[in-house]
C-alpha cells in the first residue's frame, strides 16, 4: 500500500466508525484506523530517511 491509501484507508475507516454507537465495533475500527495511520508515518519516515 502506499502512503495515500494508508492515509485515505484510516480517513474512512475514521469516519464508518463515527457513524456507529459506542461500543466493540466501533473501537475496533478506530484501531484499525490508527494502524493504518502509524503504518503511513512508518512509511513516510523510511521515505525520508531513504531520499
Amino acid at each position: 500500500m502506499t502512503i495515500g491509501q494508508c492515509d485515505e484507508l484510516a480517513k474512512a475507516l475514521h469516519e464508518d466508525a463515527a457513524r456507529l454507537p459506542h461500543g466493540s465495533e466501533r473501537e475496533n475500527l478506530l484501531q484499525l484506523a490508527e494502524g493504518y495511520r502509524l503504518l503511513a508515518d512508518m512509511k513516510r519516515m523510511v521515505l525520508r530517511k531513504v531520499s
